[in-house]
């Protein structure tokens, strides 16, 4: 796991090692504390001599008291610098690592393939991205400069009291096998616990999401108290799962304390008795009590940050575990690059199904001469939406090819694939942002662009008569618009586009006549010199294109014009027969079953 991040610290290693260094001079200065009264004492007020290495100092005792309490003064400035250096620029580089994870997570999950949106919660990922880089960020910026500091502190303060004398250092310590056993078993429990926690934090996030983003069907059901008891649920486990958390940190910072009470109880009645039998200075047994103090601090930081460090852990965890995961759409190693195809697409043979499931489509051949319209029909569920994903690479074939211009779309670079292809989907998404913006979307150019490409399409109208025209700011999803609005926008972006392939899947779905009217004149003018596809189950709309292919059960069955669709009297003529009311005029609604009977032949 630690691999995954290394690569982010390279750009802020100097940053880190000034900061880290400015923690260890911080450490070195703690250790330094106490020595400036120890001389006081045992020199100035006391009779020891100096040690040799002191003896430049001034041999009065005021100046030496003032030497020696300007020495204190010093280390304590020294010290609250080293502190501010090293929270400054430690932070300051965590939150560039934390920046560049979030970047990459992001970017990570931007090239995932359908596959994988599909199988994940939108609410969880946006909680790794969101909660999960937030306690890593935490960690690094708050609990890093924390943990150096404190973690050489009591290593250099252990160390010098062994080196001044070895007894009562052992005495200091003795607990400390004891804490270290509990401290592991504590530590374990708390990440156990933080890593549920942080699965129910991503868990609530899911359905919080999938709630909103469908409030009015929510609301149109009157499912409120149920979701809201689901959302409950859900946030309600990762509460208790953080409150277990807590709970032992609270158990743990005590025991650590009465530990270190412990220790020093020890120290001081040998001490004491050391100092009486005159085989200790008052001095010494000072520096010993001062850096028991000193340690006290750093263990009592330490084991609080336990929580913060759990957490990070178990939130890295869950980062890294998307990190690790690759369900991008495979490239080739060598991608040809394609400026702009002139739009012949072959399906050889293709082959689809969704991992665990049946083949969606079976052994598809279909060939699309460049400028052809090409219009796909079948009842839902025969494949014809699943055969338009094919084209951007959105999904792959399981077996079969298919090819632009002749040259398999695997072998071209999936950039210059996507841009030769601009699609009008049956629920087009708009982003919160202008009009304009939303026409010209993915490419460079601005509003007279999008004036122009909603001109030629002839939605111009359309998107003029809203409030404020081409600058009325879109609502998230474009929930600001109504379905035939969207629709046009869908279209300008299209033609805006400059695509040598068009696809449209359904877009005339649930339009009155009139706009229908406008959004049809708007796709032939859109369609001149392109290759296009459209999916409808709307007949009417596809009597212009050239071919027509009618897809049954993952496989076409019938291939033509329309007139010669008509002419075999086969599915297509049946369903066209039921739209035109050419089935005998009945009023009765027509069962489903028969239905099917009635458009594929089925018996």
């Amino acid at each position: 796991m630690r691999r995954r991040f290394y690569a982010h610290l390279r750009p802020v290693r100097a940053m880190l090692a000034v900061g880290l260094g400015a923690s260890a001079l911080a450490a070195v200065m703690a250790w330094a504390s106490p020595w400036p009264l120890k001389y006081i004492v045992d020199s100035v007020i006391g009779h020891r001599p100096l040690p040799g290495f002191l003896g430049w100092l001034p041999a009065g005792r005021d100046s030496r008291l003032v030497a020696l309490v300007l020495a204190m003064l010093a280390i304590a400035v020294v010290l609250a610098l080293a502190d501010y250096l090293s929270t400054r620029l430690v932070a300051t580089a965590g939150q560039q690592v934390v920046f560049a994870i979030r970047s990459e997570l992001f970017g990570h999950l931007e090239a995932q393939g359908a596959s994988f949106h599909q199988r994940r919660r939108t609410g969880d990922l946006l909680a790794r991205l969101g909660g999960d880089v937030q306690a890593i960020q935490s960690a690094v910026v708050n609990a890093v400069p924390t943990l150096v500091r404190n973690a050489l502190t009591l290593v250099g303060m252990v160390a010098i009291m062994l080196v001044v004398d070895w007894r009562y250092a052992l005495l200091a310590l003795a607990l400390v096998p004891l804490l270290a056993v509990t401290a592991r078993g504590y530590l374990e429990r708390i990440r156990s616990m933080q890593r549920l926690a942080r699965r129910a934090d991503g868990q609530a996030s899911g359905v919080a999401q999938e709630v909103l983003t469908s409030i009015t069907v929510v609301q149109a059901f009157g499912a409120e108290d149920a979701e809201a008891e689901r959302y409950r649920s859900a946030t309600r486990r990762g509460l208790e799962e953080n409150r277990r958390a807590i709970v032992a940190q609270a158990e743990f910072t005590p025991l650590m304390t009465l530990a270190m009470t412990a220790s020093s109880a020890l120290v001081v009645y040998f001490g004491a008795r050391a100092v009486i039998s005159r085989s200790l200075s008052v001095g010494e047994l000072l520096v010993f009590m001062a850096y028991l103090r000193g340690m006290y601090s750093p263990v009592r930081q330490l084991s609080k940050l336990a929580g913060i460090v759990s957490r990070a852990q178990a939130a890295a965890e869950r980062v890294v575990e998307i990190l690790d995961t690759d369900e991008r759409v495979p490239v080739s190693p060598a991608p040809r690059r394609v400026v702009r195809a002139k739009g012949a697409i072959e399906l050889r043979d293709v082959w689809f199904a969704y991992p665990g499931g049946p083949p969606v489509l079976r052994g598809v051949d279909l060939a699309i001469p460049a400028g052809c319209r090409q219009a796909l029909v079948g009842l839902t569920g025969s494949g014809k939406s699943t055969l338009l994903r094919l084209l951007p690479r959105f999904i792959d074939p399981t077996a079969g090819a298919v090819l632009l211009d002749g040259e398999n779309l695997a072998d071209l670079a999936l950039d210059d694939l996507r841009r030769q292809v601009a699609l009008v989907p049956q629920e087009p998404y708009l982003f919160a942002a202008s009009v304009w913006e939303n026409i010209v979307y993915g490419g460079s150019g601005g509003r007279a662009d999008a004036l122009a490409a909603a001109r030629a399409a002839g939605v111009h109208e359309v998107i003029d008569s809203l409030p404020a025209g081409y600058d009325t700011i879109v609502g998230e999803r474009g929930a600001t618009l109504s379905g035939g609005q969207r629709q046009c926008v869908a279209v300008a972006r299209a033609m805006a586009r400059r695509a040598p392939v068009l696809v449209l899947d359904e877009p005339t779905v649930g339009l009155d006549a009139a706009l229908e009217s406008v959004l049809l004149g708007a796709f032939e003018r859109v369609a001149q010199g392109r290759t296009t596809i459209t999916v409808s189950h709307q007949l009417a709309g596809l009597r212009d294109a050239q071919r027509i292919a009618v897809l049954s059960n993952g496989r076409i069955t019938e291939s033509g014009t329309h007139e010669q669709l008509l002419a075999e009297r086969r599915a297509y003529w049946r369903l066209e027969r039921l739209q035109s009311g050419g089935d005998g005029g009945s009023e009765a609604p027509v069962p489903p079953t028969v239905l099917h009977q009635q458009v594929t032949g089925a018996r």
